[in-house]
């Protein structure tokens, strides 16, 4: 409420006098109480700067698979004959992609055609023809994934964090009285939804991809040792 002037009393300003020692009431000495016209020019506080010290939002990046590396793998089955599929690791899980006898025999009619091209004779092309399989299964590097799971029916994937242990075993056999050891690995892979076993060329670049993404579940033959990486076998 207004207070009076000239005695300090609160004035009711219904009356129009101070109540305490009957002076007038003077608009003037109202308490500042905003009025319409000053609600009218209120003006909004600026709005709050960003502060140096309050932690930004980094907007979440979404992953993308790719591939780190591909292995040829053999099945074999009865009277020497093998099924072909290809390896595809990524960070997240490898995907068995199967080489069907149609794209086998495409990759095969191709590598003869550009070595007859570059001008090979019959061996050269028939060398040529002996790496298709591998030049066919690096087309999965540049691949999505994704595609490369759908590609065949028959192919499917294991997560990596599912993966137990991955064991090579380099493949022996008897050649008349004399051991003769095969440039090739038994690779086991052992996983919570079972066990996958086929066979892999003794390639360095084939041991260091799966040492690179599993590690220490990657089992290695006896004579052999890693130190960032894998080295080929001692002797």
């Amino acid at each position: 409420m207004p207070v009076c002037e000239k005695c300090g009393g609160q004035i009711n300003p219904n009356t129009g006098f101070c109540q305490s020692c009957g002076a007038p009431f003077n608009l003037r000495f109202q308490p500042a109480t905003q009025s319409s016209a000053a609600q009218s020019t209120y003006q909004m506080p600026p709005p709050l700067q960003p502060s140096m010290n309050r932690p930004q939002v980094q907007p979440q990046r979404s992953y993308v698979e790719k591939a780190i590396g591909v292995i040829l793998l053999r099945k074999p089955k009865s009277l020497g004959r093998y099924d072909t599929f290809t390896a595809v690791i990524t960070g997240q899980r490898i995907i068995i992609a199967q080489m069907t006898n149609e794209m086998l025999k495409n990759s095969i009619q191709a590598a003869r055609d550009q070595a007859k091209a570059e001008g090979k004779g019959f061996w050269g092309q028939w060398e040529e023809q002996l790496r298709a399989s591998f030049s066919y299964s690096q087309r999965y590097l540049n691949m999505d994934p994704a595609a490369a799971l759908s590609e065949t029916p028959g192919n499917f994937a294991v997560n990596n964090d599912a993966i137990r242990e991955i064991k090579l075993k380099l493949k022996n056999i008897n050649k008349g009285n004399a051991q003769v050891e095969l440039h090739e690995f038994e690779i086991e892979i052992a996983s919570a939804s079972g066990r996958y076993e086929f066979r892999m060329d003794e390639r360095e670049d084939y041991v260091n991809s799966l040492k690179m993404v599993y590690g220490e579940k990657v089992k290695m033959p006896f004579g052999y040792f890693s130190s960032h990486g894998v080295k080929l076998k001692l002797g």
